[in-house]
């Protein structure tokens, strides 16, 4: 990493991490490799779950006050998207709400490096930052191949110390973001061969990923991770984040937990209008071809890692579920990209099947 700063030209670097990583050493350790390249680290370690717009601003002033000219991600996909978010400001005049939508970013941003120390966002190679609007209790995309980063770093010596109930929620997310690939209506044979081998990588090593901290395991579910991530930013994401997007930003729920308590509920909906792609994605499975293996499949692997078997286990309630099934009906998630096109009541029933 030293050896790749060194080459950016910039002297000063914001690090947007969280207080969790900080309190476990980790940014110090990238405080340490950034120093070895004559860099000077500004740490910014302020990102939440689900973080907000102000999370953001907070952050992009911190950049401006203390002059850097590079930043680096490091965390889940909160920090990384943050630190995506940050790049688009000090690039772009405005606020980022002006960006929200595809295309909108239009410069390039400076040098933005992102490490992972989760096995399921992504976000790392992703062409998307996803960022909550705490006053609508929205989540907000800024989508363009511009924000993605410049440089990835993948060790899997950074998830090692993970817990397993993180590495089974940010594991499935994974998963999810590779089956909605598949299933995706811009799905391409390019897409496909990304996302089937990211199926079969999760689906091989998250028992044990979950069950014991060993490397190989742990890495491979790493390296999956970004392979999905680079699926699905072309194939894009269907109704699995349409619904999990309100449940962050209604519910507090992770959002990784919130795909994986979705998605065999919605795959099952699903069904009837991707049978051949289900059949596929069964087969990096390990299981037979056809949908409801696929189907079947994906609840085994949630009941062997510990996923809640509903929303409620996790906090969710009746009470926002007309507002959290107007917005996931209304999303590009649902009406775009879905192979099958829900309407508000089937959008209800599914948050309440998955209650």
């Amino acid at each position: 990493m030293a050896e790749v700063v060194s080459t950016l030209g910039t002297r000063k670097m914001l690090v947007v991490t969280d207080a969790g990583l900080v309190a476990h050493g980790i940014v110090a350790r990238i405080v340490d490799v950034l120093g070895s390249a004559d860099v000077e680290a500004i740490v910014f370690d302020a990102v939440e779950p689900n973080p907000s717009l102000e999370t953001v601003a907070e952050a992009h002033a911190r950049y401006r006050e203390t002059a850097c000219s590079g930043i680096v991600a490091l965390g889940g996909g909160s920090p990384l998207d943050v630190a995506k978010a940050v790049g688009v400001l000090a690039s772009h005049p405005g606020t980022l709400s002006s960006y929200v939508g595809i295309g909108k970013v239009k410069n390039h941003l400076p040098p933005l490096l992102a490490i992972p120390t989760t096995v399921g966002t992504g976000s790392e190679v992703t062409t998307f930052a996803v960022i909550t609007d705490r006053e609508q209790r929205k989540k907000v995309v800024v989508g363009s191949p511009l924000i993605a980063p410049s440089h990835a770093f993948l060790d899997p010596e950074l998830v090692l110390s993970l817990p397993a109930k993180l590495v089974a929620a940010t594991g499935i997310d994974a998963l999810t973001h590779a089956v909605e690939s598949v299933i995706s209506v811009f799905a391409s044979p390019f897409t496909d061969g990304l996302a089937l081998e990211a199926i079969r990588m999760v689906a091989a090593n998250l028992p044990a990923a979950v069950s014991s901290a060993r490397m190989e395991p742990r890495a491979n579910l790493l390296y999956a991770s970004s392979i999905a991530g680079m699926a699905f930013s072309y194939a894009r994401t269907g109704l699995v984040h349409g619904m999990a997007h309100p449940l962050s930003s209604y519910c507090d729920v992770p959002h990784g937990l919130a795909n994986a308590v979705l998605l065999p509920h919605v795959l099952a909906f699903n069904a009837p209008a991707c049978h051949d792609q289900l059949a596929r994605v069964a087969l990096a499975m390990g299981e037979a071809a056809t949908a409801q293996a696929a189907i079947d499949a994906v609840r085994r692997l949630n009941a062997e890692v510990g996923i809640p078997t509903g929303l409620s286990l996790v906090g969710v309630t009746n009470a926002f579920i007309p507002q959290m099934a107007q917005d996931a009906y209304q999303s590009a998630n649902a009406q775009i990209v879905n192979p099958r096109k829900p309407s508000l009541l089937e959008v209800t029933e599914l948050y309440q099947q998955a209650l």
